[in-house]
């Protein structure tokens, strides 16, 4: 009988992943001297001022194996904006 809580004599061999140190800390977001001030303020509250953002979890995530994919694909072949939708919330019935 295996006394392993974890399961760890199932898992597979972890891969390790190699961050690319060029888009540490970099985004694709609109900046605010590209974008109109009403539209901002309406459409993308998401998008946070710099002393907030030192704050957020989000912006700490690890996405440069993403950042540099949209860098190839999108950005350097003149393609449009990726569009992102988040939804929050829960399914759940109340």
């Amino acid at each position: 009988m295996n006394s392993d809580l974890n399961n760890t004599a199932a898992e597979r061999t972890r891969a390790e992943i190699h961050i690319d140190p060029q888009y540490r800390q970099s985004s694709f977001a609109i900046s605010a001297h590209e974008d109109d001030a009403s539209i901002r303020q309406a459409y993308r509250p998401f998008l946070l001022d710099a002393k907030h953002a030192d704050d957020d979890w989000i912006a700490r995530l690890e996405l440069s194996t993403a950042l540099k994919m949209v860098a190839e694909q999108v950005m350097k072949s003149g393609g449009n904006r990726i569009k992102v939708l988040v939804l929050y919330g829960s399914m759940r019935e109340r």
